[in-house]
């Protein structure tokens, strides 16, 4: 099968690399693949555009194009469904897959009425299908087929007159292999003197609006009773973002010295933060409404205590392998505290989450039944 993927961004982001990671695993799979993304604009920073990373994937049929842009510029739509004309003509692909909605009006565009090629859409909002009018045009007038990471959604798709056989669950994966416990890691960044103290992680851009106060709280009201407890925190703000966000409200809170900083972390040094953790704390989604880094954290085999909102109740099974809490300081002081208490559970609730990543978001698994799918909305009139 010859499959063409098209991303409408540039930027390496939690979407792109699902869509790099799709595509890879279809051509580990013998299927014949093509990506086109986002060009890089000359200004950006080295290594952090979709091309760079899909080829340090060893992605090979990869091209970037100044057209295919996240938000639609009405002076690029012509040449943009243009050049994906010619490549239609060229590549004769059986499915063209489109990610995000600038890369679904081009391909809808540029496929024309002769080509036989399905068009397939994901879809990777947990909570509703677009509802602007772009979207519902593109929807209702080049789409054969619809990926969507819910069933709630699933279910709005078909009540928007979407055929059911032509709707699809498949949840976004993970690289198992790289978050793999057992994988060695020897050498990688030391976080400083966590040596027999429970960390609890917390992985997030820094800003006011991600709710970064309610770990903050949370350690706070167990601080005197667990003196060996340590917040791990993981991520990056703009200037002046950490000093207000995180290191003037500790020092209010007098739990400065039980806050461990540990900045950006890329690559293994990511993975080498989740060694440290023995939980991971979710105060609520980012901009990735897929929460990947509870998938992440999952497949590191690290529970997860997060609040009960949005995508988290399809990751976290309450009681099982983490905690769905309220999004407060006191909601998740508790479940930490009973984590604490209970080493068994902790482990536990470890093995639980290891096991649902491995089941749950394998990628050959999930490239498996996206091909089934294509074949699917294939043979259906």
């Amino acid at each position: 099968m010859k499959i063409l993927h098209l991303l409408s961004n540039w930027k390496w982001t939690e979407r792109s690399e699902l869509v790099i990671d799709l595509a890879m695993a279809q051509a580990g799979l013998g299927q014949q693949v093509w990506l086109v993304c986002g060009q890089a604009p000359p200004d950006s920073e080295p290594g952090t555009d979709v091309l760079f990373h899909a080829r340090g994937k060893g992605m090979e049929n990869v091209a970037a194009w100044p057209e295919m842009t996240k938000h639609t510029r009405f002076t690029l739509v012509s040449r943009g469904s243009g050049r994906i004309r010619k490549m239609i003509d060229r590549v004769k692909p059986d499915v063209i897959h489109c990610h995000m909605r600038n890369a679904h009006l081009l391909a809808g565009l540029g496929r024309g009425k002769n080509s036989e090629a399905l068009l397939i859409r994901s879809a990777y909002d947990p909570e509703r299908l677009g509802g602007d009018l772009r979207s519902q045009w593109c929807y209702r007038h080049f789409t054969r087929g619809l990926i969507v990471v819910t069933e709630k959604v699933r279910q709005s798709a078909i009540s928007r007159s979407f055929a059911p056989e032509r709707v699809i669950v498949i949840q976004p994966g993970i690289d198992l292999e790289r978050f793999s416990p057992s994988r060695d890691l020897s050498g990688r960044t030391d976080f400083g003197p966590l040596q027999g103290c429970f960390v609890a992680g917390v992985v997030s851009r820094i800003r006011p609006e991600r709710r970064l106060d309610i770990p903050l709280g949370a350690l706070q009201r167990l601080r005197d009773a667990y003196p060996g407890l340590r917040l791990l925190l993981v991520g990056r703000g703009r200037f002046g973002a950490v000093e207000r966000v995180i290191e003037k409200p500790a020092a209010g809170l007098g739990i400065q010295d039980k806050v461990v900083l540990a900045g950006y972390c890329g690559g293994d040094d990511l993975v080498a933060a989740f060694r440290h953790m023995q939980v991971l704390l979710y105060p609520m989604p980012g901009t990735d409404r897929t929460c990947r880094t509870v998938r992440e954290a999952m497949a590191a085999g690290v529970p997860v205590i997060a609040a009960d909102m949005g995508y988290l109740p399809e990751l976290v099974r309450d009681g099982r392998n983490g905690y769905l809490v309220q999004q407060s300081a006191e909601g998740f002081a508790a479940a930490l505290k009973g984590l604490m208490d209970s080493p068994d559970t902790l482990e536990h609730f470890s093995r639980q989450a290891l096991a649902s990543a491995r089941e749950r978001f394998e990628w050959k698994s999930l490239a498996e039944q996206t091909l089934k799918f294509y074949e699917r909305v294939g043979a259906t009139p």
